[in-house]
């Protein structure tokens, strides 16, 4: 009963966990990632204004007999940093649209599924908790009266606590699952985005 106690609260306690810190700090997360972008675009935007700078003293360095070859590496280094501007502009694209949305899209799903998990484990626990203690208590007094069905109502209880010990032990695999499949959804998104800024990176 200790142990079936013991799994019971650790199952809730995972529940909880995912609604009260990871749900929360995913939500956070969307949030970050959202100010992240904005301040990505405002920065992709002042590149964008001074490179554009840069290209017209070079096209004035062009006009000039002795200055033409740096004129032509001034436009250089402004068309550069626009092929740049651009990849870096799929990648956010990407970031919000694979990374950031499907965060937040999961989050608001993903509380209502839990909640849900959670109440039918509470009530499928309480069901099968009361109907073992009423097996129980009618085992004590049929033991007490010394009833002759006393040999199958020991089975009956031997059966439902199996069941129940199954039960509870099953139930927590299933919401440690639940809680390792959310880090691990966590994990791969971001060593997509990694991997799209290293690309990047090389291509730099």
């Amino acid at each position: 009963a200790l142990e079936m106690d013991l799994s019971y609260r650790s199952t809730i306690s995972i529940y909880k966990s995912i609604l009260e810190q990871f749900n929360p700090a995913l939500e956070k997360l969307v949030y970050l990632g959202n100010n992240y972008l904005r301040a990505f675009h405002a920065l992709s935007k002042a590149a964008e204004v001074y490179f554009k700078a840069i290209e017209k003293i070079g096209e004035q360095a062009l006009q000039s007999s002795t200055s033409h070859v740096l004129g032509e590496i001034l436009m250089q280094m402004s068309d550069t940093q626009r092929l740049l501007s651009s990849d870096l502009e799929v990648m956010a694209q990407t970031f919000h649209v694979d990374l950031l949305q499907h965060m937040e899209k999961n989050t608001k799903m993903d509380v209502q599924f839990i909640s849900e998990s959670q109440k039918q484990y509470e009530l499928e626990y309480q069901r099968r908790a009361t109907n073992l203690d009423k097996c129980m208590a009618e085992l004590w007094r049929m033991e007490r009266a010394r009833d002759q069905n006393v040999r199958e109502m020991k089975e009956n209880v031997m059966r439902l606590r199996l069941e129940m010990q199954a039960f509870v032990s099953e139930s927590q695999r299933g919401a440690e699952l639940e809680e390792k499949r959310r880090y691990r959804f966590l994990a791969e998104k971001h060593q997509m985005l990694y991997n799209s800024l290293l690309q990047f990176y090389s291509r730099v």
